[in-house]
């Protein structure tokens, strides 16, 4: 692809340029992770993908410290990965592959991202020397020939003196990963874990090795807890944390009296941003399992307003621009309230603009930002988006390119049929893949459903390369006015879309996943029988995560309406 491999300064965006760097060092890693040492057999794709994954952050964060990447890593890779592990139907790293269909199935966030996670918290468990020493020594035993993850794990178990085999394959042989509840009775932290599933009712007795960093103010205790239940004694302190930086790949729910030291010290800013981060976002995760309420996670993130940290910011504003699009034209008064104010707040500070001395992460947020409250039509985003878009119309040069996709979009959202034409020539007359990328995002973004449909139909046409054809039906797909539309079209059009780009495709995974934002419960039966009859080889178990998720988004969507109209 021509946009994570040509960078432009002049029309080229923040984001572009990260993701180059990022995809250039993870195809570098394979050089090692894949090439000097080749894995034995597809179940342990990992070796591949999650060292690559693991390792692309390590370079680029080396050579690009101010972008933050490892926070970064946590809020993409860790939620993505998480969000995937929280179904019944996720698969384990270490899984059996029989056929070239499940070969492609697996090429998912499971090998990718939560492989990456949990090699970030091995490291962090032997330490970097021990963990730095056994990878040498695996690579030098193992160059031009193939090794299975029990020789790494050996190679890093005797370099560090731990448990590590039996540490890892907790996680690695079996899919998901666990809740640890953390309860404190004055010196003694009691901790119970058990599977963390995002559809209520769920049942799992799965134990997982959970290495823990307890910290109490100045006091710290680490253990490895291999069992359902354990207790740590710990001097009392102002807040207790249970996973201190966020390295391992569990969440965390706390007792009533902890959650209420760790709002004060959210507050006063008493912890580090990655646990000011992961504090709440355990917390929306347990309002979509249905272990609290929409009502408490708004009212603990009271905290958070005046956070200055982007990885705060992102995943607050993210989690509650995903709250308002779930509800979209239905949304609670206090969601529309917390959202519109957060979002609102971050705009003001960081402003329209670009400026000298600014962040790099500051562009990713003002894009989003803007995009964000054009969708929730805040007063004054459409008119300024408007202006902006009328300038560059006459200068291409007024609009930077970090602004140009959020503009585009907010002026579609609002836009009618002569918006939509103007930016299909404008697309036409792109001299550059990721400038048409962001064209191909704003013919996304119309409220009128006839519009979205001639940009799938668009989207079909000999001017968008068949490598970007799924990119317009995601974007609908998460547009609450593409929900009544896309299915209907896709299948009218799946055929159509299996000649351009060919059955076994791994596009259609993601076209597959698309469908779980449009669809409801009661269209189980038909999305079933249809791809019965259109066999799509390799989307088996995308299918299936695709209508668990169908399933969980109802019940939290139902959840909340119960919740507020008691209000």
């Amino acid at each position: 692809r021509e946009t994570i491999l040509l960078y432009d300064p002049a029309t080229s965006s923040t984001r572009t340029k990260q993701f180059i760097a990022e995809v250039v060092s993870h195809e570098i890693a394979h050089q090692w992770f894949g090439n000097l040492v080749t894995m034995e057999w597809w179940n342990d794709l990992w070796l591949n993908e999650s060292f690559a994954t693991f390792m692309a952050t390590k370079f680029t964060a080396k050579m690009y410290p101010e972008w933050d990447l490892w926070d970064q890593f946590v809020e993409d890779a860790m939620n993505n990965a998480m969000s995937l592990d929280a179904l019944k139907s996720t698969h384990p790293i270490d899984v059996a592959v029989k056929s070239p269909a499940e070969i492609r199935e697996i090429f998912d966030a499971i090998s990718y991202d939560k492989g990456g996670c949990i090699l970030r918290m091995l490291e962090h468990y032997v330490g970097e020397p021990d963990f730095r020493r056994g990878l040498r020594e695996y690579l030098k035993k193992f160059q031009y020939a193939n090794a299975s993850g029990d020789d790494l794990w050996d190679s890093i178990g005797k370099s560090s003196g731990k448990p590590v085999k039996k540490m890892v394959r907790s996680w690695l042989q079996q899919p998901g990963f666990p809740l640890l509840d953390v309860g404190q009775n004055k010196s003694t932290i009691q901790l119970r874990q058990k599977r963390f599933i995002l559809e209520p009712g769920s049942k799992s007795s799965r134990i997982w090795q959970i290495p823990i960093d307890i910290h109490a103010g100045q006091h710290s205790k680490s253990r490895l807890l291999g069992t359902a239940s354990g207790k740590i004694t710990i001097p009392k302190g102002p807040a207790i944390l249970a996973n201190k930086g966020r390295y391992g790949f569990y969440r965390t729910r706390y007792d009533s009296g902890i959650m209420l030291d760790l709002k004060i010290a959210v507050d006063q800013k008493k912890l580090d941003h990655i646990d000011r981060w992961a504090i709440q976002n355990d917390l929306f995760a347990l309002c979509m399992s249905g272990d609290c309420t929409v009502g408490q996670y708004l009212d603990f993130i009271d905290a958070y307003f005046g956070e200055e940290n982007y990885l705060v910011l992102a995943n607050v504003a993210h989690n509650l621009y995903a709250l308002y699009m779930l509800m979209f034209s239905n949304t609670p008064q206090p969601i529309r309230q917390y959202a519109s104010r957060y979002l609102d707040d971050i705009l003001e500070k960081i402003g329209w603009d670009p400026k000298k001395g600014d962040r790099h992460t500051d562009a990713l947020l003002r894009s989003f930002a803007i995009s964000a409250l054009a969708r929730m039509d805040y007063p004054g985003i459409a008119t300024e988006a408007g202006r902006r878009f009328s300038l560059f119309l006459r200068d291409s040069q007024s609009l930077h390119p970090d602004l140009a996709e959020a503009v585009f979009s907010a002026v579609a959202w609002n836009g009618g049929p002569a918006t939509h034409s103007r930016l299909v020539k404008l697309y036409k007359k792109a001299q550059t893949q990721e400038e048409k990328m962001r064209y191909l995002a704003a013919l996304s973004s119309f409220s009128d459903p006839g519009l979205l449909l001639k940009t799938l139909d668009f989207s079909q046409t000999s001017h968008v390369r068949s490598q970007n054809m799924h990119l317009p039906i995601m974007r609908i797909a998460a547009n609450p006015h593409g929900r009544k539309i896309l299915w209907p079209w896709l299948k009218k059009n799946w055929k159509r879309l299996g000649a351009k780009v060919g059955h076994g495709n791994p596009l259609f995974g993601r076209i597959v996943s698309s469908i779980g934002q449009v669809a409801d419960p009661s269209m189980d039966a038909e999305i079933r029988s249809f791809f019965r009859r259109n066999p799509t080889p390799g989307t088996a178990r995308t299918l299936e995560q695709t209508l668990e998720n169908v399933r969980t988004r109802s019940k939290f969507r139902s959840r909340i309406g119960k919740e507020f109209s008691r209000t």
